[in-house]
C-alpha cells in the first residue's frame, strides 16, 4: 500500500513538472509575440503629414494628427488633450521652418523628454522662410523620404515595409507632379493673386507667379498700404480673379472683388484637412481644376 501511494505520489509531481514545463515557453512565446506586435504611436502636426505617414506605414503604426481638423498650425492654442496625445507617443512628425512656433510649450508642459522628432523639412530648398513646403510635390517627396527613413531607424523590423510603402507612395506623387506640369504649361496666364503667401513653392516648380498677397500675415488684418499696392498690382497685370481661403470669410476680399470687378475663387493651403492617406493628392488635384478655372483662360 506504501509502495502504491509513492507510486502515485511522483506520478503527480511527474505531471506537474512536465504540465509546467510545457506552459512555459508557450508563456514566453505568447510574451514576445505581443512585444512584436506592438505598433509604434506616431503623432503628425498636420494634414498633409498625416497623409504622408499613414501611407508610409500601412496597417504596422497607429497615427494620429495632433491638431484637430480645421485648426490651423500658424497660432494653434493647444490644449490638455494634446498632452495625452504628447505621452502616449513614440514618433511626432513636424513640418518645421517654425511653422509648429506653438510646439515646443506643448512639449515642455507634456514633461516628455524622449519623444522622437522627425523635422520634415530637413533638405529643402527653403524660400524667404516659408513655410508652406508640402505644396510643391517635389518637396513632398523630400518629406515623404524623411518620415520613412525616421521610421525605419526607429522601428527596423518594419523598416523594408516602410521604405518600400514609401517608394509606392513616392510614384503616385510623381505622377502628381508630371500631372501638374503638363496642364500647367498650356495655360495662358502665370499671375494669380492668393490670399497668404502659401504657394511660393508650387508657383516656382510649375513657371507661375504669386504676384500678389492679400494677408501679409497669419491673423494679422492688412494695411490700408498694403491692399492698395494689392489693388495696384491686380490692375496692371490685368487680373481677372482672386484667391480665397477655406473657412475664410474676410471683408477685404469682398470688398477688392467688388470694387476691381473680379471673380473670387477658393484655393486650400491645406494646412487643414481630413485625415485619410488620399487627402493630399485629391486636394492638389482640386486646386490644380480652380487654378485652371482662372490662368487656362484669354
Amino acid at each position: 500500500m506504501l509502495i502504491l501511494r509513492r507510486l502515485i505520489f511522483c506520478s503527480i509531481l511527474f505531471l506537474i513538472f512536465t504540465t509546467s514545463s510545457c506552459k512555459q515557453p508557450e508563456l514566453q512565446s505568447t510574451n514576445e509575440r505581443k512585444q512584436r506586435e506592438k505598433k509604434l504611436i506616431i503623432l503628425t502636426t498636420i494634414a498633409p503629414l498625416y497623409s504622408f505617414t499613414v501611407n508610409i506605414t500601412g496597417n504596422l503604426a497607429q497615427v494620429d494628427n495632433l491638431l484637430p481638423s480645421g485648426a490651423g498650425p500658424h497660432e494653434y492654442a493647444f490644449s490638455p488633450a494634446d498632452i495625452k496625445k504628447i505621452i502616449e507617443s513614440d514618433i511626432l512628425i513636424k513640418n518645421g521652418i517654425n511653422l509648429e512656433t506653438w510646439l515646443d510649450n506643448v512639449m515642455e508642459s507634456s514633461g516628455k523628454e524622449n519623444l522622437i522628432i522627425v523635422d520634415t523639412s530637413s533638405g529643402t530648398d527653403v524660400i524667404n522662410n516659408d513655410p508652406h513646403i508640402w505644396l510643391s510635390p517635389k518637396n513632398a517627396v523630400m518629406q515623404v523620404r524623411n518620415i520613412s527613413r525616421a521610421l525605419t531607424k526607429e522601428d527596423p523590423e518594419h523598416g523594408e515595409t516602410y521604405m518600400e510603402n514609401a517608394e509606392n507612395y513616392i510614384h503616385r506623387l510623381n505622377a502628381l507632379d508630371r500631372e501638374i506640369y503638363e496642364e500647367v504649361t498650356n495655360w495662358e496666364r502665370k499671375e494669380f493673386v492668393a490670399f497668404h503667401s502659401a504657394f511660393l513653392y508650387f508657383a516656382r516648380d510649375y513657371g507661375l507667379k504669386q504676384a500678389a498677397i492679400i494677408q501679409e500675415s497669419p491673423e494679422k488684418i492688412p494695411s490700408p498700404k498694403h491692399i492698395a499696392d494689392v489693388i495696384n498690382t491686380i490692375k496692371a497685370q490685368g487680373i481677372n480673379a482672386i484667391f480665397s481661403e477655406p473657412r475664410v470669410s474676410h471683408k477685404i476680399v469682398t470688398s477688392i472683388a467688388k470694387d476691381l470687378n473680379l471673380q473670387v475663387y477658393t484655393l486650400d493651403p491645406m494646412e487643414t484637412g481630413a485625415f485619410y492617406p488620399a487627402w493630399y493628392e485629391d486636394t492638389m488635384r482640386a486646386n490644380l481644376s480652380v487654378l485652371k478655372k482662372v490662368l487656362n483662360t484669354p
